[in-house]
């Protein structure tokens, strides 16, 4: 009989002694699973002509877009945009509602975005812009980001303007979520050893 018990007993023991290992390969694995993605940097210049349209509420305008620029990392591209610019309160100007969209040769990724500016008085105005990147093809597709644009902006005619400006960024394939990874691996590791455990 004893030597019975004690045949269970390490036979019990030995089946902890597994599930503890699987725990812990569990969560060494999830954990080398949450290492941050490598996020591409988003770097260079743009510029363009933008054209205002009126709307209901005088001051505020749909300005649209249509420009080029050259990214350090990915190369030329074309870009157009369309936002809501507020110039009702001057010299601040409120931008929102932006919508960018950005042509590579590799592949296109777009963006929405706010911001604000002040105009000189004189015909120009300097603004910036905070957007959030959605990839949508090519080598861009799945991949999020952010980026801040800063430029100037000169009255070419009454609704006519050019754009010069410059930002940075940056956009790459979101990492999973580390607290949920580690949370499910504890799950796994918990019900093997529940089950071991009553056996």
């Amino acid at each position: 009989m004893k030597s019975n018990s004690r045949q269970s007993s390490n036979a019990r023991n030995d089946a902890r002694a597994s599930a503890l290992r699987v725990l812990a390969l569990l969560l060494v694995s999830f954990a080398l699973l949450i290492v941050p993605a490598q996020a591409s940097v988003l770097l260079g210049v743009l510029d363009g002509t933008a054209t205002l349209t009126p709307t209901n509420t005088p001051g505020v305008y749909i300005q649209n877009f249509v420009g080029d620029g050259i990214d350090a990392t990915f190369g030329a591209f074309n870009v157009t945009s369309q936002s809501t610019v507020d110039f009702t309160n001057p010299p601040s100007i409120v931008i929102t509602g932006a919508m960018l969209t950005d042509i590579f040769a590799g592949g296109t990724f777009t963006g929405t975005g706010s911001g604000g500016g002040t105009a000189n008085g004189q015909g120009s105005a300097t603004f910036t812009i905070n957007f959030i990147l959605t990839g949508t093809t090519g080598i861009f597709e799945h991949q999020t980001g952010t980026a801040t644009i800063i430029g100037t902006i000169t009255k070419t005619g009454p609704l006519t303007e050019t754009i010069d400006a410059t930002y940075t960024g940056n956009i790459g394939t979101p990492e999973p979520s580390s607290m949920s990874l580690l949370l499910l691996g504890a799950s796994f590791g918990y019900r093997f050893l529940a089950k071991t455990r009553f056996k």
